[in-house]
């Protein structure tokens, strides 16, 4: 099951991007967390996958307004991961198929991401989601 998180599943997330193999973040205590996502619900959400009572999956959603194409929003998505434990199940294109859906629902022009995993296999999951790898990204990362 595809649904919205629920604050006090803050932790059960951040638990999720810890093992996910990424540097760690710095600590953020609950209250700061807690601030945190009700600013990401303001403009957009978390939506975990759920497998019983365990939180299997996330990922975020950031809709954006827009003056161009004819004032339509996009929407960003970020933070996608499922478990280790729980992958090549089917959990990560549920989870792709909802943020689509909740982008058509928004009447977005378009939905994208960004990946910093170079596996192939990374790579043709995106595009088996319906993703097209046809544009340049950039960014600029400022430490901590």
């Amino acid at each position: 099951m595809i649904r919205l998180a629920r604050v006090n599943e803050i932790l059960a997330v951040v638990e999720l991007y810890r093992g996910y193999g990424r540097p760690p973040d710095h600590a953020i205590d609950l209250v700061e967390l807690e601030n945190r996502f009700d600013q990401i619900n303001r403009s957009g959400y978390v939506a975990v996958a759920v497998v019983g009572a365990a939180i299997v999956g996330t990922y975020s959603m950031y809709f954006c307004s827009n003056l161009a194409h004819g004032g339509r929003p996009f929407a960003i998505i970020e933070n996608v991961i499922v478990a280790s434990k729980a992958r090549r199940q089917g959990i990560g294109r549920a989870l792709m198929a909802h943020a689509q859906q909740s982008a058509r629902d928004k009447n977005c022009y378009k939905v994208m991401l960004a990946t910093g995993a170079q596996h192939s296999q990374n790579i043709k999951f995106y595009g088996a989601c319906g993703f097209v790898g046809n544009k340049v990204g950039f960014q600029v990362r400022y430490g901590a």
